[in-house]
């Protein structure tokens, strides 16, 4: 499905995706002192971290829209041969895996997903274990804030299944990972055979 929803996602206007960016912030604003009960029952993080972190993931999503509505306008490059206009624009790749980790569960979680969300790329949320309820709750606020069903995608379970078997498929041309060396390197290993 993150496949198909691609070209349709991408084709959306920037200023659309932004906005809703934009109101996925102001929703986690909206419940921020839930958002941070349910990181200290879930995760153990103190109230103070907790809070700090939904703070984090609203400025992550402000921060990527902000930047998206200056790097959707494209710009000419300095290099102009006769008879050629050269530009440079950014467009999504296609479905991103978004492999978050349980200290952080919500600001890097928003983070990553946001970013890739607002440049035009699909997103298969794959959070740690332990932190599952927080993604799911952050899941629910984004298909709220907007998001097609068909672009973001909430896929809890075992780093071994679920993270090896979405890194592994052919479809996924980004992975967007924030843990340990070892993973990560398995990741970088996985990724890279074509």
């Amino acid at each position: 499905r993150a496949a198909e929803a691609w070209p349709g996602w991408r084709d959306t206007a920037v200023e659309r995706r932004v906005e809703v960016l934009y109101e996925i912030a102001r929703r986690m604003r909206a419940e921020r002192d839930a958002l941070s009960c349910l990181m200290v029952r879930e995760v153990g993080k103190p109230w103070r971290e907790a809070d700090a972190d939904v703070c984090e993931a609203i400025d992550f999503c402000e921060y990527y829209g902000r930047q998206m509505l200056q790097l959707g306008q494209g710009h000419r490059l300095q290099v102009e041969l006769p008879g050629e206009r050269n530009e440079l624009s950014y467009h999504g790749r296609g479905p991103t895996v978004v492999i978050a980790p349980w200290n952080f569960p919500l600001a890097i979680l928003a983070g990553m997903a946001g970013a890739a969300l607002v440049t035009g790329n699909p997103v298969l949320l794959k959070p740690a274990e332990q932190s599952m309820a927080i993604a799911g709750r952050f899941f629910e606020i984004a298909l709220a804030a907007g998001v097609p069903p068909e672009v973001l995608h909430f896929l809890p379970g075992l780093g071994e299944t679920v993270g090896a078997a979405l890194v592994a498929d052919p479809r996924v041309t980004n992975v967007a990972f924030t843990g340990s060396r070892a993973v990560g390197l398995e990741i970088w290993r996985q990724a890279g055979i074509t």
